[in-house]
């Protein structure tokens, strides 16, 4: 009885195994910027409980430019990061204050970032610094009731240059009185 011989080697049948084992592995979990997991909750379409009046997207739409300075102290947030370092929790607190004083002010919390990063973790990123100065101002006895949070993501930049001190003033939450 004669053995037949495949048309393929041995070592073609194992690198093509190791090919699509690769390709299979590399389709098994899609990874977001920085390696996060795109399987996570998508971020919220731009606010988790509505934009209570969408000051600043409204002044950007009518000026073309966004909201600087008013009441309220702006938190800066380190490149990736939702985490309140030392400076700005004491944004947070001066912050605290003024709404200690002005006890019937509600504010909106606005997270930006800057450019880099896809749109998608860009708005879940700003999403969880204005949920991180809530949760703050929230330990420091302001009502819950009283704060709302939206993300902007990068989409109204204070600085549009691609510089690292103008990706820092991008880096932040904003906060914005708004009527009752």
């Amino acid at each position: 009885m004669k053995h037949r011989r495949s048309s393929f080697s041995g070592a073609a049948v194992t690198a093509f195994a190791v090919a699509v084992a690769l390709m299979l592995a590399g389709c098994s979990a899609k990874r977001g910027w920085f390696g996060r997991s795109s399987e996570e909750p998508p971020p919220p379409a731009i606010s988790e409980e509505g934009l209570a009046g969408k000051p600043s997207i409204e002044q950007f739409e009518e000026t073309g430019t966004v909201a600087t300075g008013g009441t309220y102290e702006d938190i800066h947030f380190a490149f990736d990061s939702d985490r309140l370092d030392a400076s700005a929790m004491e944004a947070v607190r001066a912050n605290a204050g003024l709404l200690q004083a002005n006890p019937s002010a509600r504010v909106e919390i606005e997270g930006h970032c800057d450019e880099r990063g896809s749109s998608e973790y860009n708005l879940a990123l700003g999403s969880r610094r204005a949920r991180a100065v809530r949760d703050a101002l929230v330990g420091m006895g302001i009502s819950a009731d009283r704060l709302t949070t939206v993300s902007y993501g990068e989409e109204l930049p204070l600085c549009k240059e691609a510089t690292e001190s103008c990706w820092a003033q991008n880096r932040r939450a904003h906060l914005v009185e708004v009527s009752q």
